[in-house]
């Protein structure tokens, strides 16, 4: 989003909070205060859930657009797995029939009076890896994974923008009813009211 006119409307704002003023505009009562923020909370609110909506929609085009080309570069992943996992389950076997052979040999010798730091309880724990230690691959996961880093990594900063501005928005809101000012209040009231503009380019986001 360039320097458009939603910016320089929030930058005449904050110059207007910045000029002197009387020492005071209006003097709101604890009351008018908290039902000034309860107003700018809501509208606050609004704009940011408009914003979180945009963004859910463009990230899930861009999800639709995309996933069918990542998953071409992991068509062999499920096949790798199979793979992986079929070996290790020759590799446990292969350890477990040299530990049967080991085990033969210590009982044909008298190791009666020897010392023997563990004993096969912990080793023959290995048959049970082949259980417990398998590849996967969850296809639409990764795809939606990788779609979503690459959304962050090309939109993101355009998404950061708007959320900058609605801050701007909320802090001057809030600098307008420490002031007393409800013109000021009153202008923000209907900017936030009247917002289309401000999620125009973000909306016509091409992905």
């Amino acid at each position: 989003m360039n320097k458009n006119k939603e910016l320089i409307i929030i930058d005449k704002i904050s110059k207007k909070l910045k000029e002197k003023r009387k020492e005071t505009v209006f003097p709101l009562s604890p009351t008018h205060r908290k039902e000034l923020r309860n107003l700018r909370d809501s509208n606050i609110g609004s704009l940011r859930n408009r914003l979180s909506n945009i963004q859910q929609l463009k990230q899930e085009e861009y999800r639709k657009k995309y996933n069918k080309e990542i998953e071409k570069e992991f068509l062999g992943k499920t096949e790798v797995c199979k793979k992986l996992n079929d070996n290790w389950i020759f590799v446990i076997k292969s350890i477990n029939d040299i530990l049967v052979i080991r085990k033969e040999k210590e009982e044909k010798l008298n190791t009666k009076f020897l010392n023997l730091n563990n004993d096969y309880g912990d080793i023959s724990s290995l048959k049970n890896i082949d259980k417990s230690r398998k590849f996967s691959f969850d296809k639409k996961f990764v795809c939606n994974k990788i779609a979503d880093d690459e959304f962050i990594k090309k939109y993101e900063k355009s998404f950061n923008k708007v959320k900058e501005l609605i801050n701007k928005l909320d802090t001057q809101y809030e600098e307008a009813i420490n002031f007393g000012d409800l013109e000021i209040v009153k202008q923000l009231y209907y900017y936030m009211k009247n917002s289309d503009k401000l999620f125009l380019n973000i909306s016509n986001l091409k992905i």
